[in-house]
């Protein structure tokens, strides 16, 4: 008889400037700018733990107007590794937008391929020494493997002058992966909630920006409470409270079509408290101004001549 091990991975990264960042939880966000934008974030979490969780995210999107139809589009691509666990994965995005009470709906779907490898060989993976420590385990891979299967998101992102907010939902399908013959693992459906609004203070160069994140599988849950200033549409700062977590200081600035955004994450209770420094986050945007024609197509300059 055949043993077969199926586990839950646990894939969804945690990204602290979750606003920056919507286009990983939400395919309804492309296309949101009206620009051709790139992103990338790089996320070290828990300093000093050793196998801490370290991230890679990078998208780019863009709207694109058909005749009466405007969609936008975008691809993605995310990695990290946890361990001796690295999850990847690579998807396209398209949203439909309808113009709605003086803003824009965007329903969008992101169909793609997620990937979760495991590096057991020898000398990678440490199973103890004491007697109590099983040295052989039939569902414990000892060489390296991975496992790759069809992964569905979809969102709704609704956008006006002065707030937004969304909804998304990733892993629809509940992908199972097979690392090996009598080995998977399967990535577990999770929900997004998010919203924001920009409130103009009596001095017009500066601007209040408070947001909110919740992401859950049903099983937990992880929520961010934000506020950041913004002077002169240039310098920005803020807190954000992870409930139960952490404390979040950000720091970022805007040049011409370049932003660039910092977070440190300090925890504030449990081993995490005492076990790490905290985490980094870094990510850059850049983005490249579309020019609407007549006939409602975009065009843009050549990046040659940028």
């Amino acid at each position: 008889m055949a043993l077969y091990s199926t586990a839950r991975a646990q894939y969804d990264a945690q990204l602290s400037q979750y606003f920056m960042a919507m286009g990983y939880y939400n395919p309804g966000y492309a296309g949101t700018s009206g620009n051709l934008n790139t992103f990338a974030m790089y996320r070290m979490q828990w300093m000093g733990w050793k196998g801490a969780p370290q991230s890679l995210f990078a998208t780019a999107d863009m709207p694109l107007a058909a005749k009466k139809i405007n969609l936008g589009i975008g691809a993605m691509l995310f990695s990290e590794s946890i361990g001796l666990f690295r999850n990847s994965h690579f998807a396209a995005q398209l949203a439909y937008k309808q113009k709605l009470f003086g803003g824009t709906l965007s329903i969008g779907v992101q169909p793609g391929i997620a990937n979760i490898s495991f590096d057991g060989s020898e000398g990678k993976l440490d199973l103890g020494e004491s007697e109590y420590h099983q040295k052989e385990d039939e569902a414990i891979p000892r060489v390296k493997t991975s496992g790759m299967g069809f992964d569905l998101n979809a969102g709704i992102y609704y956008t006006h002058k002065n707030f937004y907010a969304g909804m998304g939902t990733m892993h629809i399908m509940e992908p199972e992966l097979e690392m090996e013959e009598n080995i998977s693992t399967f990535i577990g459906r999770s929900y997004n909630l998010t919203g924001g609004y920009n409130i103009q203070l009596t001095d017009p160069l500066y601007e209040l920006q408070p947001s909110v994140f919740l992401k859950t599988d049903l099983i937990s849950f992880q929520a961010d409470i934000t506020a950041r200033m913004v002077y002169n549409k240039m310098f920005n700062g803020g807190l954000s409270w992870r409930v139960n977590e952490s404390v979040v200081i950000m720091l970022g600035a805007t040049f011409g079509n370049i932003q660039a955004g910092y977070a440190y994450d300090f925890p504030t209770r449990g081993v995490l408290l005492r076990a790490t420094s905290g985490s980094h986050e870094v990510m850059v945007r850049y983005q490249v101004k579309l020019n609407k024609t007549k006939s409602g197509q975009y065009r843009h300059k050549s990046v040659r001549i940028l």
